[in-house]
């Protein structure tokens, strides 16, 4: 649910974030009341740190929700993220996770986050992963499609062939 909305609600005023908080809140309740698994956007390993993400997702009314998302749309590595993952779950006990890995096969390139070179497809979807907590691995970000146009991308949400291609041929094996 919602990514970014609570790691960069950094650039919000104190109303801000409490009327973020409350929306998210109503979403979860909203979501899970109808059966949805609902796993609320938690950042990737390299934004917030553990504790201030956990309290934020506390905030957020994440104990109604199934868990969290992480690594939406970023490279942080499959085992950085899962670090990441059971750092929060210390801090927040039985939280549920899944990990965004379409794009992280060959992992971050820096800080470079819009159609970095030479990134990977991450490890194939899978609802079993062998690691607790995890949910699942999944391929929530479309591996093609362009953060924006910089690093010769065209804009943000366009299909983008040659980067798709790059994606699959350096693939995580």
């Amino acid at each position: 649910l919602e990514p970014d909305a609570v790691a960069g609600w950094d650039c919000l005023d104190a109303a801000g974030r409490t009327r973020r908080a409350q929306m998210l809140r109503s979403a979860i309740t909203t979501l899970s009341r109808r059966g949805i698994a609902v796993y609320l956007d938690a950042g990737n390993s390299n934004w917030q740190s553990p504790s201030v993400m956990a309290a934020r997702l506390r905030s957020a009314g994440v104990s109604k929700a199934r868990g969290v998302a992480v690594n939406v749309s970023n490279f942080r590595t499959t085992s950085e993220s899962l670090t990441y993952v059971r750092a929060l779950r210390r801090k927040l006990p039985g939280l549920r996770a899944v990990i965004d890995t379409s794009r992280n096969g060959q992992g971050p390139a820096g800080d470079q986050w819009c159609n970095p070179a030479g990134r990977g497809l991450g490890l194939p979807p899978t609802v079993s992963p062998a690691a607790e907590p995890l949910d699942a691995l999944l391929w929530i970000k479309t591996p093609g499609e362009s953060d924006g146009s910089c690093n010769g991308g065209p804009a943000a949400g366009e299909w983008w062939p040659e980067q798709a291609l790059g994606l699959a041929m350096r693939a995580a094996r």
